[in-house]
């Protein structure tokens, strides 16, 4: 039988970016502007035409640089719009600065934030390493790191770093920091507790402060992420790139954050442009690999996966993807140790219980698989997957009741799955029960029509069951769908012969007597339906429209209502209400109803006649 998929886990390469820019060397400059900022390709352009192609451009290039490499057909564009050659050199010596935040010192509040973040402890001893502390560690804060998951190799990469500390400092711009650490403080210590919208409007309230800080829009990103906010994480991190586009993380969150919008390929650019900027980021090498399977690219994402193991071997989810990929392959003997080495990793990785189980299974080994998707069960009792390969697993035992069980916990979390009903018909028939596998079967076709497994086995279980109550109700409805009133009686009376309490027969039987007028027999039927079923919500509405072909205005009321209160959503209860409150003088109840049908299905022309009928009278 078909598996389903496995579902990977996307690695979150930086959760947060608390970052406090120095800005000591600065003066104070008017709100939104920023002398120091470099002119974009376009900026150039825009001075150009605006007459600042001479001298005077040249001189502001020199003093603020540009952000990007000019190309030789860029600067002739330019010379053709008037541009001097003064200006033209200075574009040409002009050299993209280095990131602000490429080799700039990490502060206090970065270091404990990148951890409370759940950024691991290695990736951020590797990032103290790189670009050294602004700051003197103290034994306290040493043991606040600690506290917040820094391991034994990032306290001595404090203890061991380079510090530089700020030759000057502004006392605006030191206030403007202290203020900004206040709220990225109460951020971090927020987003430790879980609480992801306050400790947004903390960062949102530091970006009042400064509006140009790329670190900033990167940890509102991350705040976003946590509340799966795609869209919006999404804006956020293209922000950050926009004013720091070589900070290799963001472009790999910016990955993660597109993969959860299902754009592979815009995934697959910025893990790319992550891994440009820094062949070393191991969870990008992890995020390139997942969205390189989502393409069909198994080998390309075992090959990532492998780079990123390479780079990391402690990352339980990589261990984990990989197998995943391998067994894609069918090379379950290359998954199973990939698994296992997640588990070893991580025992409460409940995919990889459920990609061993599935791995194991592929084996021939069910008791091993059962074992497993039970673990991932307790783990995560949601998880549909399990639920049906456990359910596989224990149908290859032949123990077709636990197996039946775990289809139907499946089919809770999925309910509209034509494939578990399947399943479950498949086993019913094992277990000799072929009335219940012909209601299952034929729950399947009905959900996937074009499936020709479905119909096949639907069609022979109904010829080997040619007095199946059900059969006769399924001839009921095809003939009643095309016209052939008469027939569907006949059907329907003989799916009663055989099994009298089939509400959905009775029902059926109901209303096509009430295409016949036969009102009388129509409210026997729908009657006896309900009292098998009190619920069936179509079967009040077909009783009350009934009851009012009698001019029985509150038995259709009645009927109506409870058809509503059963399914709010039933268009037809609402029209049918609307008339009988309108025959009962009620026109401001009925002209309530009728909106209410016509808003369900703005595409009834009844409705909207009906609507703006009686509007017009009420407004008269």
């Amino acid at each position: 039988m078909w598996r389903r998929p496995v579902v990977t886990t996307l690695m979150f390469v930086i959760a947060m970016i608390l970052t406090l820019p120095m800005r000591a060397q600065q003066k104070p400059v008017a709100p939104g502007f920023s002398p120091a900022k470099p002119f974009t390709q376009e900026q150039v352009s825009n001075m150009v035409r605006a007459g600042l192609g001479d001298d005077s451009g040249a001189k502001l290039i020199e003093q603020r640089g540009i952000d990007f490499a000019p190309a030789e057909d860029f600067i002739q564009t330019l010379k053709a719009a008037g541009a001097s050659e003064a200006f033209l050199n200075a574009l040409r010596a002009a050299k993209p600065p280095e990131p602000a935040s490429a080799k700039k010192p990490l502060n206090q509040v970065q270091v404990f934030a990148l951890l409370a973040g759940q950024v691991p402890s290695h990736r951020v001893t590797m990032v103290v390493q790189e670009r050294g502390i602004d700051f003197e560690p103290t034994d306290d804060y040493l043991q606040e790191v600690r506290l917040a998951g820094g391991e034994d190799e990032l306290i001595s990469a404090l203890k061991g770093a380079k510090v530089t500390k700020p030759a000057t400092v502004d006392p605006a711009a030191q206030a403007r920091q202290a203020e900004i650490r206040q709220h990225l403080a109460r951020a971090t210590e927020l987003n430790r507790q879980g609480q992801y919208v306050k400790a947004e409007r903390e960062i949102r309230a530091a970006l009042l402060i400064d509006s140009q800080d790329a670190d900033l829009y990167a940890s509102l990103a991350y705040l976003l992420s946590q509340q799966e906010k795609w869209d919006d994480d999404v804006s956020a991190l293209r922000e950050a790139l926009r004013l720091n586009p070589n900070n290799d993380m963001v472009h790999a969150n910016l990955s993660i954050a597109l993969a959860h919008k299902a754009d592979w390929d815009g995934a697959i650019t910025e893990a790319r442009e992550a891994l440009r900027l820094n062949p070393n980021n191991d969870g990008a090498h992890v995020n390139l690999g997942f969205a390189l399977g989502k393409k069909g690219d198994w080998d390309g994402e075992i090959t990532e996966k492998r780079e990123a193991l390479r780079l990391n071997p402690n990352i339980d989810a990589a261990h984990n993807n990989l197998g995943a990929a391998l067994g894609k392959k069918g090379d379950w003997d290359g998954e199973i140790p990939e698994v296992r080495e997640a588990l070893r990793l991580n025992p409460n990785n409940d995919r990889a219980h459920y990609n061993l189980g599935l791995a194991l299974g592929k084996k021939g080994d069910w008791d091993g698989e059962i074992t497993e998707e039970r673990e991932a069960l307790r783990l995560d009792p949601n998880l549909e997957e399990a639920h049906l390969n456990l359910g596989l697993a224990l149908g290859q035992k032949r123990e077709w009741d636990g197996a039946i069980a775990e289809f139907r916990e499946a089919l809770r979390l999925s309910p509209n799955s034509d494939m578990l009903h399947f399943a479950i018909g498949s086993e019913l028939e094992q277990k000799g029960d072929r009335r219940g596998a012909l209601v299952e079967y034929r729950t399947a076709y009905t959900l996937n029509p074009t499936n020709a497994t479905y119909k096949g086995n639907y069609e022979r279980l109904s010829q080997l069951n040619p007095d199946d109550d059900n059969v006769h109700y399924n001839r009921g409805v095809t003939l009643a769908q095309t016209g052939d009133v008469d027939g569907a009686i006949a059907e329907f009376r003989e799916a009663l012969r055989s099994n009298p309490n089939n509400e959905e027969a009775h029902a059926g039987l109901g209303l096509v007597l009430g295409q016949k007028h036969d009102w009388d027999g129509a409210i026997a039927e729908l009657r006896a339906s309900l009292r098998l079923n009190p619920n069936n919500g179509l079967a009040h509405a077909g009783l009350g429209v009934t009851l009012g072909q009698k001019h029985d205005w509150d038995g259709e009321i009645s009927e109506e209502r409870e058809a509503l209160r059963l399914n709010p959503n039933n268009d037809a209860a609402h029209a049918g209400l609307a008339f009988a409150l309108e025959k009962k003088g009620d026109r401001r109840g009925a002209l309530e109803e009728y909106r209410a049908a016509y808003l369900l299905n703005p595409n009834d022309a009844d409705y909207e006649r009906n609507y703006e009928r009686l509007l017009h009278r009420l407004n008269k």
